[in-house]
C-alpha cells in the first residue's frame, strides 16, 4: 500500500524526469543541425527554460532533505543534509 505522503515525492520526480528527457531531445535536435534558424532559436528558448525548471525542482529537492536538528540550547534549527556522511 503506498503512503499518501509519498506520492507527492514520485509526481516530482517523475515531473523532474520528464523535465531531462525532454531537454535531452531538444539538445539532440540542435545538435543535429536540420533545423531552420528560427526552429533553432525557439527549441533553445525551450532548453534554456526546461534547464531552469529542471534546476528549480532541484533546488527545492534540496530543501526538502534539509533535516531539522537541535543545537547546544535544545532549538531546532535547519541543517542542510551532510552529504560527507555515508
Amino acid at each position: 500500500m503506498v503512503r499518501t505522503s509519498d506520492k507527492p515525492e514520485k509526481e516530482a520526480e517523475a515531473s523532474y524526469d520528464a523535465l531531462v528527457v525532454r531537454l535531452e531531445k531538444v539538445v539532440a535536435a540542435l545538435e543535429a543541425g536540420d533545423l531552420s534558424l528560427e526552429q533553432s532559436v525557439e527549441r533553445f528558448a525551450e532548453g534554456v527554460k526546461l534547464a531552469r525548471d529542471a534546476g528549480l525542482k532541484l533546488d527545492e529537492a534540496e530543501r526538502r532533505v534539509e533535516q531539522l536538528v537541535k543545537d547546544a540550547a535544545g532549538v531546532e534549527t535547519i541543517a542542510p543534509l551532510d552529504r560527507d556522511e555515508p
